[in-house]
């Protein structure tokens, strides 16, 4: 029964190495299992060998037993040695000072072989020696060392965290070098040692005829480590306490390798919990970066001041990037690159100012100027690099990275972020960077476009004032001219009451010129104060135009918020309002104006009617005022109709799209706007 729950304890071990094999992992004793397997099926073999010799089986089947037993004894010391020694050196690196044990055993190890090949001359059956030396050669080495290699592992998993493996793993080691003991070195009685007894049984069927005069004094070195004496001393059989080893081997090392599915799973749960964690700080990331981008973009859509946008990208790109110090500069008129802007950490100081602006030299900004490319440090710099990187602050760099601003594929300027601490920028944090860099030029472009917004719009009304001072004032000054002489004229002929008719013709036209002139004072006063919004500059409007006219007029404003107009387009409408009702004024003779303001769906509704006299266009006609409003719509992508008809008023309607601006020149680098 010994024999068979010994036999059977190896071959569940080995079954249980196979199938967790089989089953496949990542750590290191995946690689021993094939090894274990096998010693653990071979020596099964051993085990239940022996329990088929002692159960009295026919002599011939008795040989065949004898002779598998021979081949399985050494085979399974052999798996067994390599195994122990692939958990001794391969699963944790052995310490430097263990590189000398080889050359110190080489020597007793070399005679301990010698010895034992001397034995196999002897008169003895062969299967006693290859018994004992395959215990004392293969069996002890090999389970000395898996024990130590368990035993290394326990205290490798306690340092990971891992008390439950640990534990098992020393069990386990505990029982290799207890098996190391029962199998490895307690032999049967033989006449060689080192560790058997001399005074064997003679009468026992392994004797030595040769030996049966020999002497009765013990031949050995420890005389207890033979089967008779461990029966003698513990009341049991050595195959006893074999089997009870071997159990206690199969119960640690299956539950160790339950324990390495246990440890792989959670090291599978802890990866994926990084793994999350990384997919966690990356959508953080990225929704912080698409946050100021969007923030960015809503500054740039409200039109704001050029600094104070850049500003925030130097504020996004050193929070973003976890960097001590970010700034932006900007080539002037003179072709040199200024700073613009910056911003530092906590951890930095500013450094006393010089001057109002502050020139960049450092070498290595000018490069990627030049060369229009981002660059980020990678330690192979030339010396000194670090100089004049991080302006008017008190800071030592130790990393960087630049990205030009390019404005039509001419760099205008770099954007440059820099950390005091050793921490390496990587490619996507070049990548953000260069993103920011792009809301940069978006920027000066707006920043551009507004400049000659503004530019466009005084030379429009220098245009308009030249315009109306020509289809009035002159033509008024110049009749004056004429009526002057004419009274002359007149008053030399002493023709009273024509001269009188003249004189009062002379007024009305002189009020007509002072209607006009007023009118156009009103109209630049309006036009000019268009930040107050679309609605309040015509309701500015329309109360000085009913004023001035005695016109009774009506605004019906029918918006619910921002109307949506880009600047030059909310310029436009009301320049349209202020031409119609010029010509309400001049034209129309009427009493009544109805002015309404809608939004309708992707554009802006102005609608005007008034109860005039009303007049009907021919499709040559040359009237300027109408020709104007239709270019004014259409200059912004709009469109103008009018409805007209003899004595039953206008209607003029026109419509606007809400988009931003477009189709703008582009300026150069040298017409950016100072900073204020």
């Amino acid at each position: 029964m010994m024999y068979f729950l010994y036999g059977l304890s190896f071959s569940g071990l080995g079954l249980a190495a196979l199938l967790q094999y089989r089953r496949g992992g990542v750590l290191p004793l995946h690689r021993q299992l094939p090894s274990l397997a096998a010693f653990g099926l071979a020596y099964a073999g051993v085990g239940w060998t022996d329990m088929f010799l002692i159960s009295g089986t026919q002599p011939e089947i008795q040989g065949v037993l004898h002779f598998l037993r021979m081949v399985l004894q050494p085979i399974s010391g052999l798996l067994l040695l390599r195994f122990g020694w692939g958990m001794l050196t391969q699963m944790t690196p052995l310490p430097s000072w263990t590189r000398i044990i080889p050359s110190i055993l080489t020597v007793p190890l070399a005679f301990v072989i010698t010895y034992a090949a001397t034995t196999f001359v002897t008169p003895s059956p062969i299967h006693i020696p290859i018994d004992i030396w395959s215990r004392y050669l293969l069996y002890l080495p090999g389970s000395i060392m898996a024990g130590i290699g368990f035993i290394r592992q326990s205290n490798q998993h306690k340092q990971r965290g891992f008390p439950d493996a640990s534990y098992l793993m020393m069990g386990a080691g505990i029982a290799f070098l207890t098996e190391a003991l029962v199998v490895g070195l307690i032999v049967p009685a033989a006449p060689y040692g080192p560790v058997s007894y001399y005074d064997y049984d003679r009468v026992h069927f392994d004797s030595i005829v040769a030996d049966l005069d020999a002497p009765t004094d013990p031949f050995t070195i420890v005389d207890w480590l033979d089967y008779a004496h461990v029966l003698q001393a513990t009341g049991l059989p050595i195959q006893f306490w074999r089997m009870l080893s071997a159990l206690a081997l199969l119960v640690f090392v299956v539950r160790s390798l339950d324990v390495f599915d246990a440890i792989e799973r959670r090291r599978i749960q802890r990866l994926q919990e990084e793994r999350d964690l990384a997919q966690s700080n990356a959508r953080y990331l990225a929704e912080s970066w698409a946050e100021a981008l969007m923030k960015i973009n809503r500054q740039i859509a409200e039109l704001n001041e050029l600094d104070d946008i850049l500003f925030e990208i130097v504020c996004c790109a050193r929070q973003l990037l976890n960097s001590d110090f970010a700034a932006i500069a900007l080539l002037d008129e003179k072709q040199r690159l200024m700073l613009r802007c910056f911003a530092i950490s906590d951890s930095v100081q500013a450094a006393p100012r010089v001057g109002t602006s502050v020139q960049v030299k450092s070498g290595l900004i000018l490069e990627v100027l030049q060369a229009a490319q981002a660059y980020r440090t990678v330690g192979t710099e030339a010396a000194g690099w670090q100089a004049d990187v991080c302006l008017c602050v008190e800071a030592t760099v130790s990393e960087a990275a630049f990205v030009p601003l390019l404005l039509n594929n001419v760099a205008v300027g770099v954007l440059w972020s820099a950390r005091t601490k050793s921490d390496p920028y990587t490619a996507d944090d070049l990548l953000g960077l260069e993103r920011l860099a792009n809301q940069s030029v978006i920027a000066i472009q707006h920043s551009l476009m507004a400049a000659q917004i503004q530019s466009l719009a005084v030379v429009g009304e220098r245009a308009r004032i030249a315009r109306e001072m020509h289809d009035s004032l002159a033509q008024i000054l110049g009749y004056m001219n004429l009526q002057a002489q004419t009274l002359e004229a007149l008053l030399k002929q002493n023709k009273h009451d024509a001269l009188f008719a003249e004189i009062k013709r002379m007024r009305e036209a002189i009020q007509t010129a002072h209607a006009d002139v007023r009118e156009n004072i009103l109209s630049l006063r309006t036009t000019l104060s268009t930040e107050a919004g679309v609605a309040s500059a015509m309701l500015e409007y329309l109360d000085g135009f009913s004023l001035q006219t005695g016109i009774d007029i009506k605004l019906e404003n029918q918006l619910d918020g921002y109307l949506g107009l880009s600047p030059l387009a909310e310029v436009q409408l009301v320049c349209v309002l202020q031409e119609a009702l010029a010509n309400v004024r001049k034209h129309a003779r009427a009493t009544e104006v109805s002015v309404k303001l809608t939004r309708r769906v992707g554009c802006a509704h102005l609608e005007i009617t008034d109860n005039g006299v009303g007049f009907v266009e021919q499709a040559d006609s040359q009237r300027f005022g109408l020709h104007t409003m239709r270019e004014r719509a259409q200059q912004v992508g709009g469109k103008l109709s009018i409805s007209s008809r003899v004595g039953q008023g206008t209607t003029v309607i026109c419509e606007l799209p809400e988009v931003d601006q477009a189709n703008l020149m582009h300026l150069s680098p040298a017409a950016l706007p100072e900073r204020g």
